[in-house]
């Protein structure tokens, strides 16, 4: 017998129909139902019904995105890292591209360089004054030194100092030290100034050799000052922090800072800028006639000058600390005045 064709379609349409409308039902209303399930932890496997498992896991994987290579891309992701901070980390064989110097009392230098950088520093007590590290990351020498902070007391100021100038050092062949070295025996120059030079650079101070470039600072009315890698550094402010008058050389050192006849004040801009009371030269033939000048200056000058100098570096740090501070208020804060 057969069926009528009408009823049969209209039956077939009818059962689509509910068969949609259970889809739709289960699409925009069954993953919101089973959330509830899926976060709930507190079930134990064995515990929760199969069907209940089954709504759970469906609605989980409904809920996130499943990636495959998830854990390869993570796996990826953490080798890429650790290559990159061992080539970061690696030194470069033979030499080094560029060179860094930081000097630090403040802490964040002192983050920066053993927390950041990861370096150490010699000698190991952290109540040293002068500590010092060396360390290379990437293509860059970075060597840090912790700068001396040095009080002046009246000894400093009045006292008789024995020997008319310093210079320990390493000299250099070639080097205009090596220069001044031959001036000073040349006149026996040497016999009336604390000289103590060498042939290699030590990277590290001992207690002995500190105690020695102490007390040369001390005792020294002049401080020698000849360019080294750069025209400055930092035995300029050592020897203001004693009250030992800077003999700085004049010169443009080899680099990419300059040359003096377009940049007429350079080097040391900024020790001109501020009327620094040092003694410049152009050539250690000049020192000479300083010396023979300075053994005739007496103490009460002597005094007045090592006061003076004093004063000057005071200022000149206090200008520094304004300039630094305006500066970054001006660039970076003043957008964020309340």
């Amino acid at each position: 017998m057969r069926l009528p064709r009408k009823p049969l379609c209209l039956f077939l349409i009818a059962l689509y129909g509910l068969f949609s409308l259970y889809a739709a039902y289960h699409v925009f209303f069954g993953r919101r139902r089973g959330a509830p399930a899926a976060s709930s932890r507190g079930l134990r496997k064995g515990a929760a019904p199969a069907r209940e498992r089954r709504g759970r896991d469906q609605s989980t994987l409904r809920s996130e995105e499943w990636n495959p290579w998830e854990v390869d891309e993570k796996n990826e992701q953490r080798h890429r890292f650790k290559t990159s901070l061992q080539i970061l980390n690696k030194p470069t064989k033979g030499k080094t591209d560029f060179r860094v110097q930081i000097w630090g009392k403040a802490a964040i230098g002192l983050y920066l360089w053993e927390h950041i950088f990861e370096g150490s520093l010699d000698p190991a007590d952290v109540t040293a004054q002068w500590r010092e590290g060396n360390t290379i990351v990437g293509r860059t020498h970075y060597s840090y030194r912790n700068f001396p902070v040095v009080e002046a007391s009246w000894s400093m100021l009045h006292n008789e100092r024995p020997y008319l100038c310093n210079f320990l050092g390493t000299v250099y062949e070639n080097s205009s030290r090596q220069a001044l070295m031959n001036i000073l025996k040349q006149d026996g120059n040497d016999k009336l100034c604390w000289v103590s030079a060498r042939e290699q650079w030590q990277p590290q101070e001992t207690n002995k050799s500190l105690k020695s470039y102490q007390d040369a600072l001390l005792q020294s009315d002049l401080t020698l000052c000849p360019a080294g890698v750069n025209t400055e550094c930092y035995r300029i402010y050592e020897a203001c922090s004693y009250g030992s008058v800077p003999v700085v050389e004049d010169v443009m050192t080899a680099g990419s800072c300059g040359n003096t006849s377009v940049h007429h004040s350079a080097p040391l801009q900024l020790l001109k800028s501020m009327d620094a009371p040092f003694i410049f030269i152009k050539s250690w033939k000049e020192l000479p006639a300083i010396l023979e000048k300075e053994k005739t200056v007496i103490l009460q000058e002597k005094i007045q000058r090592r006061k003076m100098l004093l004063h000057w570096y005071q200022n000149f740090k206090t200008e520094l600390k304004m300039r630094f501070t305006n500066i970054l208020e001006s660039s970076f804060l003043m957008n964020n005045k309340g």
